[in-house]
């Protein structure tokens, strides 16, 4: 791929100074992100011991705290906590009385009310 876009380069440079740029620019590109790579490849399983370290130097022998919460006990508590928000709002909309309920009225939503009303009385020109 790097050959077709330098040989793109070279048909359509227009002095040949341009095209020794942008071969230059090209190289020192991909040899920053081979050399990056190279490097985090070295690195990463450098981390992964010194967790694995920590993790073995640890004083958990298989033993719960007892102020510690599983992940399943974490996702059970929010999941109850979710349905109990949900059943409140399905409560507050299921309003049921033998008067109208009233809602409060926002001033845009009269405002479009009257406006409707004004042009429901408004006398209408027929075109001749």
């Amino acid at each position: 791929m790097a050959v077709t876009i330098l040989l793109l380069g070279a048909v359509s440079a227009p002095a040949p100074g341009m095209l020794n740029t942008g071969a230059r620019l090209a190289l020192i590109g991909m040899s920053t992100v081979f050399i990056g790579l190279v490097i985090l490849s070295l690195f990463l399983p450098l981390i992964k011991r010194l967790a694995e370290g920590r993790k073995k130097g640890s004083d958990d022998d298989g033993k719960r705290v007892p102020g510690e919460l599983t992940d399943d006990e974490v996702v059970a508590v929010t999941a109850a906590i979710h349905a109990h928000f949900l059943k409140i709002n399905k409560m507050e909309d299921m309003k049921l009385t033998w008067e109208l309920y009233d809602r409060p009225y926002s001033p845009w939503r009269l405002a479009g009310r009257s406006k409707l009303l004004m042009d429901r009385t408004a006398p209408r020109q027929r075109s001749r």
